[in-house]
């Protein structure tokens, strides 16, 4: 239900704040981050740049052979030294949330000889350990592209990041350029990381819930 607030009459108990009452509050969160928005695979800064970001799955070398060791950081270095412009690369962990893990582990117990229940224990008391720990972590791996505005910054960034993705993919490593959901995902886990394994990020950058109010304006 709209309400429409009129004139400036005396203040009761219970009334609505007054819009100046609004302007004057403290900054939320919100007003301190430095996104104004996020929409067509891309972030938009309050300072007008665009920012594309790339998701780079994780690869453990150790079980390649020297020569494949030596060609994936060649392909990879030539990449990043073939760059122009200034990109960032950020690593962040993720908290898993194991819970239903343990559950699984509870109930293969309850069905396991006396052998196999000794060693599933043993195990349950080894990840609750991880757990309580906050050992328990996903690396996730990111790099992020910035374009100056203009009238062709986005055609501009997006023709870089696919081409950076291209480069990065010859060496092996699986490259993906993110979209809305993802990068909300990455904000929600970067600025709430202690409720990232629990909740999960809003389905989009809109507001939750619609202005309740109106306050007059047309």
């Amino acid at each position: 239900m709209l309400l429409r607030i009129k004139g400036r009459g005396k203040k009761k108990k219970g009334d609505l704040p007054a819009r100046e009452d609004i302007s004057s509050r403290e900054p939320s969160t919100r007003d301190w981050l430095p996104i104004e928005d996020i929409g067509g695979g891309l972030i938009v800064r309050r300072d007008g740049w665009l920012v594309a970001v790339l998701k780079v799955e994780p690869l453990n070398i150790d079980l390649k052979s020297d020569r494949e060791k030596k060609r994936i950081i060649k392909a990879v270095h030539e990449v990043f030294n073939g760059q122009r412009e200034a990109f960032q690369i950020l690593s962040i962990g993720r908290p898993v949330d194991l819970d239903g893990y343990l559950q699984e582990l509870e109930v293969m117990v309850g069905k396991a000889d006396a052998k196999r229940k000794r060693h599933l224990r043993e195990y349950i008391r080894h990840v609750a350990g991880i757990v309580t720990g906050g050992e328990a972590l996903e690396h996730r791996y990111y790099v992020l592209l910035s374009q100056e505005p203009d009238p062709q910054a986005r055609d501009e960034l997006l023709k870089r990041s696919y081409e950076m993705a291209a480069g990065l993919k010859t060496s092996g490593l699986k490259v993906t350029l993110c979209q809305d959901r993802e990068i909300i995902d990455l904000m929600f886990s970067f600025m709430h990381p202690a409720q990232a394994a629990f909740e999960r990020a809003p389905s989009s950058s809109e507001p939750e819930l619609p202005p309740a109010v109106n306050w007059g304006v047309e």
